[in-house]
């Protein structure tokens, strides 16, 4: 059985996928878009045990491990929510779901802070970024427009982990799944299009 190691903060940068792990990389999450389920592992000491599935929303697509391996966040795409589960492995079954958070439309990644206050969500039919404080486990900002223009659908995520105790310097990077025409170039053309990234789509203080 995994046992908490007492981590509170990851110790690089974190960033939005399929699956994760928490700060001791004792606890793995995977999420089950066909299903609509998240699986969860003990891969403590490479034991690599299946811990249980639970349901979630409709087509989750991306997943988050709170640094100390009590919350596990799912970003449901079709149901634009993020699930809030709750695991504690000496109970039977080992999590369940405590909250269901509305975000934007269509959320795909998700990714914490290192110390895990915030939770950052890329809604690509939105064009918008939900932040979920993990304390209250409630939407606290949306970030709007956070592409050229409509249509740009974030989804990739990342944030950076500059070492020390406080959460609020960070910066968080957003990637976008479509290109945009570059002028004066024909569509079609090898050079046509080019991919675009916020560089600091914002400080992590919101």
């Amino acid at each position: 059985m995994v046992t908490a190691q007492g981590l509170t903060r990851f110790a690089g940068p974190t960033k939005s996928g399929p699956l994760a792990l928490n700060a001791d990389d004792t606890l793995l999450a995977v999420v089950n878009p066909d299903v609509n389920t998240v699986t969860l592992f003990d891969v403590s000491a490479d034991r690599n045990l299946p811990l249980g599935e639970f349901a979630v929303g409709q087509e989750p697509n991306g997943v988050v491990v709170s640094p100390d391996g009590k919350f596990v966040y799912v970003a449901n795409t079709v149901d634009g929510t993020v699930s809030v589960l709750q695991v504690d492995q000496t109970q039977q079954p080992v999590a369940n779901v405590v909250a269901t958070l509305q975000v934007g439309t269509e959320p795909y990644g998700i990714a914490l802070t290192p110390n895990g206050q915030k939770a950052y969500v890329t809604n690509a039919r939105s064009n918008s970024v939900s932040v979920i404080d993990t304390a209250s486990n409630s939407v606290v900002t949306t970030i709007t427009n956070v592409g050229p223009s409509v249509g740009a659908e974030p989804r990739g995520i990342a944030i950076t982990n500059n070492g020390n105790e406080s959460d609020t310097d960070e910066t968080v990077y957003i990637t976008h799944f479509y290109s945009f025409a570059n002028q004066g170039k024909l569509d079609g053309e090898d050079d046509s299009k080019t991919g675009w990234s916020p560089r600091s789509a914002r400080k992590a203080t919101r």
